[in-house]
This record gives C-alpha cells, structure tokens and sequence, in this order.
C-alpha cells in the first residue's frame, strides 16, 4: 500500500540540564467536550525511546486535572481509549497532541482535535502554533473522508484516490511549513520560537536557525534548538544514504554490540547471504512478520543468516521481545550515536535489506511485504 503522508506532528522536545537534574512539577488540566469518563495519555522522552503509556486521567464530564513530577520534557498524546474509539466507529485515531515541559502548567479546552492552548506563558505564546497544526489536521481529515467516499463509490478507482489524497496532504504540508516560518520570523526573540522549530519542515530549518537570537540559542531552551538541527543533520545523512544504499553498491560496515553484550561486525558474515531486519517492538508490522521470518529461517537454515537490527527500543524492551517471540538469529542494537539505521537509509519498519555473499546490496524491501519472501526463495531456493 502506498505509504501516504500525516500533517499530525508529535512535538519532539529536550530539557535544560538544569531542569534534567531534578523533577519538577507539571500540571495537566482542562475541559474536554468530547471526553467523559477518562483521557489516556502517551509520553517520549527525547533520546530515550521511551514512548509508551504515561497515564490514565479520570475525567468528570471532561474536566480533569493531572500532576506529576518530571525531569525532562515529554512529547505527550492524548485521547478517549483506543477501544473506545473504536466501539464509537472512529477508524482513525483521534487524539490531541501537546508537550509536558518541567515547572509548567498545560491547559486545554475545546475538543480533542480543535483545543486552545492556555496555563503558563510559554503554553499561551505557543498558541498560535497549536492553531496551525488544527486548521492543517482539519483539512487533511477532511482529505481522508473525502478518499473514503470515492473508494466506497467506485473501489476500481482506489488509486487515483489515493494520488490525490497523497497531492492535497502535499499541499497542506506546504502551507503549514510556510505559516510556521512567519512564526518563526516574528518570534525569534521568543523561546517559544525554539518549540515551532521542533515541529518545522526539516528542510526549512537552516533559514529558520538565522532568525532566532543568541539569548534563545544560549537560554534554557538551546537543546530544543539543539534537536532540531540534529534533524537536519539526519535527514542530510539519509540524503547522502539513499545515493549508496542500491542495488550492486557495498553495504556499509558496523560493528554493535549483540545481545549478550558483546561486538559483531556485519563484515564477519563475509562469504553468506544475509538478512538486515530494521525492526522494533514497538512496531505492530514487524511482529506480525515474525512467524513467518522464523520459518524461512528454518526453511533456509545455513544457507543465510539474520542480523535483527532493534532501534529506537530501549534494551529491556529489545530483550524481552527477542525472547518471547523466540528469535533464534543474531541481534545487535543500534544506539543513537551509531546512526547505523541512517547509513542503511531506513524510513520505515520493518526495512529488510538482503545482502549478497560479497557484501554487496541485493534488494531492500521495506514493510512487511511478501515480495521478501519470494526474494529469498528465488536467491536460496535452487
């Protein structure tokens, strides 16, 4: 299915270290119109792949008030119970999204996908920005239902519904990183500033980094800014990954640490087909792809090898789900640091990238796609 594209952006923040060495406060109220009975909320800590459930909020006829001390700023999400949702007929989720920030206080009113922002200044400054990302998540809900009656009207057309929902989200995309880069020209003396650039467009964030002042670049803020020139940093890293990740070019090298803690190299499987699996636990397709990676894994047996690449888990996770979905090939993590997911150009999960006995790429496969299948039986299979 072709891969289609979301204006919803998950806040992605850091804390100062002053703030990282202590928890703090941080209150979580509002009134809700279309919640009742309690909000679930879903938290990451930036650089600790922590995303998970953060708590559940009872709600009394949607009012709610929620404290909690954290040491570093979370990118929250919030919403009715997923099995809620879905009794009421909800396909899509729908959430509301925010960021919980030591020492302050969020506040919400309205409804989960149209709320003001309000409680500390740097919430009421940060409004503005809120009220971009709802005006955009309207119109590309309004997108997606518009795709879902053309497919209900005629299902031969899915296609061509589907390339012009992918050219209006495009189109949306664009008028949102344009609104956001005349925040971004009017408060670049503001800290609040350094919250937009965390959800700009990754490319507009050169231009964008001349516009903020050196007291916000130095303030408490500065790792906000920090992140988002990492961002960049990556999204020129994957550019360059994309030109040598191909067919006939060599894979690149690492070395990471396996699960027994110690290193291996890729280069030591020299001399055999092998499977690259960019996978996490976190990732539903991934797991779904299990059953039947472990059956070409006995199917095939020693005649290739799988190398599970896990990212962005963190290692208890990584460990635990190796175990209870009993995979019997070579695990390694990737840290941050290594940027070995980077190198290997993956922007989604699971990336499967077969390698030929002399190192080179032979395909790369990305999803849980039962062309990879096919692959290994045409190369393995004769």
């Amino acid at each position: 299915m072709k891969k289609t594209k979301t204006i919803l952006a998950a806040l992605v923040f850091s804390a100062t270290a002053a703030l990282a060495q202590n928890g703090q406060k941080f209150t979580f109220s509002g009134q809700l119109s279309d919640v009742n009975d309690s909000l679930e909320i879903w938290a990451v800590t930036v650089g600790e792949n922590d995303f998970g459930k953060f708590a559940e909020i009872p709600c009394e006829k949607g009012k709610f008030s929620f404290t909690t001390d954290i040491a570093k700023a979370k990118s929250i999400q919030f919403f009715i119970p997923l099995a809620q949702q879905r009794a009421n007929g909800n396909r899509m989720l729908v959430r509301g999204l925010a960021t919980a920030i030591p020492g302050e206080h969020l506040n919400v009113e309205g409804k989960l996908e149209d709320f003001t922002l309000g409680g500390s200044k740097i919430y009421q400054d940060y409004e503005e920005v809120n009220r971009i990302f709802t005006a955009a998540n309207k119109r590309n809900m309004k997108f997606y239902e518009t795709y879902v009656a053309a497919i209900k009207a005629d299902s031969t057309k899915k296609d061509e519904a589907m390339e012009t929902m992918n050219k209006a989200y495009e189109a949306s995309e664009a008028q949102t990183a344009a609104e956001l880069m005349q925040f971004v020209r009017a408060n670049g003396n503001n800290e609040v500033v350094a919250l937009a650039l965390n959800s700009l467009n990754v490319d507009s964030i050169p231009a964008a980094l001349k516009l903020i002042s050196a007291d916000v670049k130095n303030g408490r803020m500065g790792v906000f800014i920090e992140n988002a020139e990492q961002r960049y940093k990556t999204k020129v890293m994957k550019d360059e990954a994309k030109k040598k990740v191909a067919a006939g070019k060599e894979a690149p090298d690492f070395t990471l640490n396996d699960i027994n803690g110690k290193p291996f190299s890729l280069s030591s499987l020299r001399g055999k087909y092998v499977v690259l699996d960019f996978w996490g636990s976190w990732c539903g397709w991934c797991i779904k792809g299990m059953p039947d990676m472990k059956k070409y894994y006995e199917k095939y047996r020693g005649k290739f090898e799988i190398v599970g690449i896990d990212c962005n888990d963190t290692e208890a996770k990584w460990k635990d789900a190796v175990k209870k979905h009993e995979l019997p090939w070579i695990h390694v993590k990737s840290e941050k640091a290594d940027a070995t997911p980077q190198k290997y150009a993956v922007e989604g999960y699971p990336t499967k990238v077969i390698l030929n006995p002399d190192g080179t790429i032979y395909k790369v496969i990305v999803g849980e796609d039962p062309q990879f299948y096919k692959e290994l039986d045409s190369l393995l299979g004769k």
